[in-house]
């Protein structure tokens, strides 16, 4: 008990042994791939949420704009449909990539496949709001 607590402080005197530096651009062990797609997943997953927070805001401005107009009194709320659509995209992002997964289960990739899943599906919601909340900025060329 003493040893581990020992390693434990350890590890936290010097984060660098807890936290190795990784070389995402040509990761060599199956780890290593792991903690970089982790670490994209995480960087898309802010991502998204800064995309969706604009989208919702824009869902709230339609909103106002359909109301202010003669005979869309009554028009569908455009952001509790977004709330669901996202809500519903999220449940099936999960479970999508849940069944990546089990198409490797057992082996050493299925952990691997589950986050790169995780990543690439993000990613293509980011760019699908995106394009929702600002479609004329899709065909400007990008810096």
């Amino acid at each position: 008990m003493q040893r581990t607590l020992a390693f434990v402080a350890a590890l936290a005197v010097c984060p660098a042994a807890a936290a190795p530096s990784l070389n995402c651009k040509d990761p060599q062990s199956n780890l290593e791939m792991k903690m970089c797609a982790q670490q994209d997943f995480e960087r898309a997953d802010v991502e998204l949420n800064q995309v969706y927070a604009g989208a919702l805001a824009a869902a709230r401005q339609q909103n106002q704009i359909l109301r202010d107009g003669a005979g869309y009194e009554n028009a569908p709320d455009s952001e509790v449909l977004l709330r669901k659509a996202q809500r519903a995209w999220l449940a099936f992002r999960d479970a999508n990539c849940a069944y990546e997964y089990q198409l490797y289960y057992g082996g050493s990739h299925a952990s691997l496949a589950y986050s790169l899943c995780k990543v690439a599906m993000t990613k293509a919601r980011v760019a699908a709001l995106k394009a929702q909340t600002h479609p004329d900025e899709e065909s400007k060329p990008q810096p």
